[in-house]
């Protein structure tokens, strides 16, 4: 008898678990989405007694963009009851965290609204043609149950459906599952009259869902995308999720992309998808965004894993994270027929002239541009091309030069891509994530001692980059195009309606010398009425030396310069192969764009 009670009681402790463990519950609903307010529901069970109080918080920020937003102030109407409906007393603790007293209570329900007019920054939107969700921007968590499985039900307004990453639960059409916080924050939900059309990739689903007016052919873009992941799958050996979700919005102010854990949220001019075939238009930013999938979302750098919501997660390694992705996305694309590789070769000197033509290049490098993404890649800083590096753009450049440095000192036997892939597999998401330190190491291990230099010089430091050098590697000669020096200014403008704006003066140039500012409006050169086009054509027509009188409107004054025209110090640039390459660098060449040197 007594071994038959001791069966019962084990048999019945998983139930008697199950009891005590606490679950949560989501509900959005959307009763007037002409108000642009979202319903939210969130519902906590089987709470410990002894918890005499519950936190919730909204993040602060959202992936994919490194800057700080203000969900918080977007959230009306907050209250909180227990599970007989009684109210409970609410304090706000600080701006994006709420304390509930719930007394003991088992059962706690908090509600609040969402105002949501915000689809081109992919947090949150919501009007009488659809809505968009990305859940940091909506739903609040519990710190401590931000690790517990949960369930959102989601109340579609009348004739909508939804689209998302998130796992349906069999047999409820609007319920959906998430093994925790993190991942239904990072599944976002495009709800409306959306167009799905699904398709199948190394037998996985995958949902291209367009929202918003077209009259481009869906079938263009599913086979754009499916020839996208399997370019990906190919390069990175495998694909990381169950199911995949191309969120596309059609839209008259388009804000960008957004890769997410298993779908990606792509804004696009409405104009460019009323084209019959718009997939020349959109192929880099179907690449760029995929990519992600792996890079970030698959392995992420320490100071992102895990997440830290209530602020910003600071990291050293974003150039790698997003300057390593359009670099690697753009590879992948010319190595896949997309762009021809002589092509590819012809346009390396865009980079070349873009990095030497920056002199932010040498005040800052791109491992504290990485940290400082936060307060300065964002939002536009007058200061920021004279003073900072790009963290897109340097950083392509940098992974680049990196990777062909790779393939030199190990006789192409080690790439970036390999690099890339031991980051992969020694860092997981939810490992703890990969420092500078670790991306240098695995490139020694791969290259040799060497690069230490290259890290030290050009990831710590802001040494300029030696593209002739490098480029040679691959068989590739670096020359100044003959008579394309050009006589400049040294301003970018904007025309605005009837006013030309400055919008950029570059340092050590002509303008900057004589005192023109950022936000200056330009009335003539010489005497006579000037546009943005007429500066860009009359000023390379004028000889060095010579000076010029430019009028200009600065806080309502009447300002005048006399500013003696130079020429522009860096060339335009061409970038062709060797007539007599090396074993190595023939090699190299064909490994890194996968071509036959004949063929360039």
């Amino acid at each position: 008898m007594k071994r038959l009670c001791t069966l019962l009681i084990l048999a019945s402790f998983p139930a008697f678990l199950a009891a005590q463990t606490p679950t949560v519950e989501y509900k959005l609903s959307m009763s007037r989405p002409w108000t642009h307010l979202f319903e939210v529901e969130v519902m906590f069970d089987r709470l410990p007694s002894a918890e005499k109080s519950l936190d919730l918080v909204l993040p602060v920020w959202r992936t994919g963009r490194y800057t700080v937003f203000d969900f918080a102030g977007g959230v009306v109407r907050f209250s909180a009851a227990d599970g007989r409906g009684n109210l409970l007393p609410v304090t706000k603790m600080d701006k994006t965290s709420w304390r509930i007293a719930t007394g003991g209570s088992a059962s706690v329900t908090a509600r609040y609204e969402v105002y949501a007019d915000e689809f081109n920054l992919r947090t949150r939107g919501l009007n009488d043609e659809h809505g968009f969700v990305d859940g940091t921007a909506v739903f609040m968590y519990s710190p401590a149950y931000r690790q517990r499985p949960l369930t959102l039900t989601v109340v579609p307004y009348e004739g909508w459906h939804v689209t998302t990453g998130l796992d349906s639960v069999a047999g409820k059409r609007f319920v959906f599952t998430a093994p925790g916080y993190d991942h239904l924050a990072d599944c976002p939900l495009e709800i409306g009259t959306q167009r799905d059309h699904s398709f199948l990739v190394a037998g996985t689903p995958h949902v291209l869902s367009i929202s918003g007016p077209t009259n481009c052919i869906p079938d263009s873009l599913v086979a754009l995308a499916s020839r996208i992941v399997r370019m990906n799958a190919d390069y990175w050996g495998s694909l990381p999720y169950k199911r995949y979700v191309f969120i596309l919005h059609a839209m008259a102010d388009p804000g960008g992309a957004t890769e997410h854990v298993n779908s990606t949220v792509l804004d696009i001019s409405s104009s460019r998808l009323r084209t019959p075939d718009p997939c020349q238009n959109l192929i880099g930013m179907f690449s760029h965004e995929f990519f992600h999938t792996w890079n970030v979302k698959q392995f992420r750098p320490k100071g992102m894993d895990p997440y830290d919501w209530t602020k910003e997660n600071y990291y050293r390694e974003l150039w790698l994270v997003e300057g390593g992705t359009s670099y690697l996305h753009g590879l992948l694309l010319a190595r896949n027929g997309y762009t021809s590789p002589k092509g590819y070769i012809d346009g390396i000197h865009w980079q070349i002239e873009g990095d030497r033509q920056r002199p932010g290049n040498k005040e800052e490098s791109i491992a504290e541009c990485s940290f400082d993404a936060w307060v300065k890649y964002s939002r536009y800083l007058p200061q920021s091309y004279n003073f900072g590096a790009e963290l897109y753009g340097r950083g392509a450049q940098v992974s680049m030069l990196l990777d062909l440095t790779i393939r030199n000192e190990s006789e192409n036997k080690a790439s970036l891509d390999d690099l890339m892939r031991a980051l992969s597999k020694r860092f997981p998401a939810g490992s703890g994530g990969y420092t500078l330190d670790d991306v240098e190491k695995i490139a020694v291990e791969l290259g040799g001692d060497r690069l230490h230099a290259f890290f030290s010089r050009h990831v710590h430091g802001t040494v300029p980059l030696d593209w002739e050098t490098v480029l040679a590697y691959a068989g590739l000669t670096v020359s100044p195009v003959e008579g394309s020096e050009r006589t400049w200014l040294g301003v970018t403008t904007a025309d605005q309606g009837e006013k030309t704006i400055v919008r950029q003066v570059v340092a050590g140039s002509p303008a900057y010398d004589a005192g023109v500012n950022n936000g200056d409006e330009i009335l003539a050169l010489n005497g006579y009425r000037v546009r943005t086009a007429d500066l860009v054509s009359r000023v390379p027509e004028m000889k060095p030396g010579e000076k010029v009188t430019l009028s200009l409107f600065r806080d309502d004054e009447l300002r005048t310069f006399e500013i003696s025209l130079r020429k522009q110090e860096v060339p335009s640039y061409k970038v062709t192969k060797v007539e007599k390459p090396t074993a190595l660098q023939k090699k190299i060449m064909e490994s890194w764009l996968k071509v036959d040197w004949q063929q360039l």
